[in-house]
């Protein structure tokens, strides 16, 4: 048991040191967030209430996007170092495999967005309540968005124009993702009852945790073979 345990968690290891060689992704992500943040209230003028108002809808919508380039980097240069294939032969479970990379990935692809956020959600005129929010809330969505775009990653796997592909499968999948993430958000800043959303946020989380990995690793034992 032990063994079956630690090979996952020395993968998760391996994933983030493997990020830190190519710091570039993470900074093109979260200047990419910067920049869908930034522009939006250039094109509305400075009226800060309106943009208090939208600033939920921004942010999540600027996360969904920002993240997405680094969706289609996931497995590819395992597959291209020949990773998966010893993955496939790990005697720890495939989709336990694909859980400890769909956390590893949390933290290279959304917690970055997520420490971002704070000076951005100011900026935009949210309140203290309206920050810690959009924190918890990104935190969750965040892995939502991780463990869609981790099968969306494994279908495609191979594939010429598979950021293209990633993109059609993950946007729409996404999208009770973001209406949960907004209205949740906006509850808290207008004082009314965010509970419900976030039961039903978490509720998703949890329904992805336990469909997403089996379908990454059927999918990439399918690309494999």
């Amino acid at each position: 048991m032990t063994t079956l345990l630690s090979i996952p968690m020395m993968l998760f290891v391996h994933d983030l040191r493997a990020a830190c060689r190519y710091p570039g992704d993470m900074l093109a992500s979260v200047m990419f967030f910067v920049m869908i943040t930034t522009l939006v209230p250039l094109g509305l003028g400075p009226d800060q209430a309106l943009l208090a108002q939208i600033a939920p809808a921004i942010i999540w919508i600027a996360v969904m996007l920002a993240s997405l380039p680094q969706m289609d980097r996931l497995y590819t240069r395992e597959a291209r170092d020949g990773v998966l294939e010893q993955m496939l032969v790990s005697p720890a479970p495939m989709p336990l495999l694909m859980l400890a990379k769909a956390l590893a990935a949390w933290v290279i692809i959304i917690l970055p967005l997520i420490l971002s956020a704070p000076v951005l959600a100011v900026m935009l005129g949210l309140s203290i309540n309206g920050l810690l929010a959009i924190v918890a809330f990104l935190g969750l969505g965040g892995l939502c968005l991780v463990l869609i775009g981790s099968m969306a990653a494994g279908l495609t796997l191979g594939s010429r124009r598979s950021g293209v592909f990633i993109a059609l499968i993950v946007l729409p999948l996404a999208m009770p993702v973001l209406i949960f993430g907004v209205m949740a958000t906006t509850a808290v800043l207008t004082g009314g009852d965010a509970i419900g959303h976030l039961m039903l946020l978490a509720a998703l989380t949890l329904i992805l945790l336990v469909l997403a990995p089996p379908v990454s690793a059927a999918a990439i034992r399918f690309a494999e073979e």
